[in-house]
């Protein structure tokens, strides 16, 4: 599990760059809230990143015609901005082999970025 996969961290300018969703350079002090999350697959990359979220546990009747979702880190801006960093390379669904390794990815994600940005745990 290598991160620099996903996002990477230049301590000396206080910056991340994120290369697998919302692409680009931002700064650690922007950042207020971090969350790991379930974005539904066929809304990934339309419009702002989770505003279709999943829930990560059993799921309620009426979603499984549509069951598949992408594990990601959504992050917040002081400015409101929301961005994304996508750990599932392709769709994959709750309690699979990959959905719990995606999540343990993005958990590490969402510590370190907490830590460097200095945002309670």
């Amino acid at each position: 599990m290598d991160l620099n996969d996903y996002v990477k961290f230049d301590d000396s300018c206080k910056q991340f760059e994120i290369l697998t969703g919302t692409q680009g350079k931002y700064s650690y002090d922007d950042v207020i809230r971090v969350s790991v999350l379930n974005e539904k697959a066929k809304y990934k990359g339309k419009g702002i990143p989770f505003t279709a979220v999943l829930p990560g546990g059993p799921l309620p009747s009426g979603l499984f015609q549509n069951p598949y979702l992408y594990v990601g880190v959504k992050i917040v801006l002081k400015n409101e901005t929301v961005l994304a960093i996508y750990v599932s390379k392709e769709k994959t669904m709750v309690n699979t082999d990959q959905y719990i390794q995606d999540r343990k990815i993005a958990k590490k994600i969402e510590g370190v970025i907490k830590d460097v940005c200095k945002i309670s745990r």
